[in-house]
């Protein structure tokens, strides 16, 4: 009798644990996204230097829900002084193949000029989980 009435409770708790698990839902696994870009080096003049249309390869993941791109241009446009300025986009299409985006940039101060430039970038894309990637290159305005 002992003996059974210590299985009852044993039973019980077993019973129990076995319905929640089963009753519990799998937890899913989300990561980061996947994200690749890059500057293709072209650059073309806009409005006679107050912007440049910049090239920006990239690719990501299917599962992106929003992704951007921004990007930083720094010239030397004559008698020691520089010219900057920056720009983004967003919008883009996340479907793991890759595309071309271009990113215009506004100028800060003096006129871009054709000839080249340091541009500095960076894409962010969420799922919503988020991955930044940071690039920079050399690019020729044209």
């Amino acid at each position: 009798m002992f003996r059974y009435l210590i299985r009852i409770p044993v039973v019980v708790a077993l019973a129990t644990l076995l319905a929640t698990v089963s009753l519990t839902a799998p937890a899913v696994a989300q990561e980061t996204p996947i994200i690749t870009a890059s500057l293709t080096g072209n650059a073309t003049l806009v409005a006679k230097g107050a912007a440049v249309d910049v090239e920006v390869l990239y690719s990501c993941s299917s599962d992106v829900t929003s992704a951007s791109i921004q990007v930083r241009l720094t010239q030397r446009v004559g008698g020691g002084r520089l010219t900057e300025g920056s720009g983004s986009t967003s919008g883009l299409v996340c479907d793991g193949a890759e595309h071309i985006a271009v990113v215009r940039v506004i100028g800060e101060s003096l006129a871009f000029k054709k000839g080249d430039a340091v541009a500095q970038g960076s894409m962010t894309a969420c799922n919503p989980f988020c991955s930044f990637l940071a690039f920079s290159s050399t690019v020729g305005i044209r």
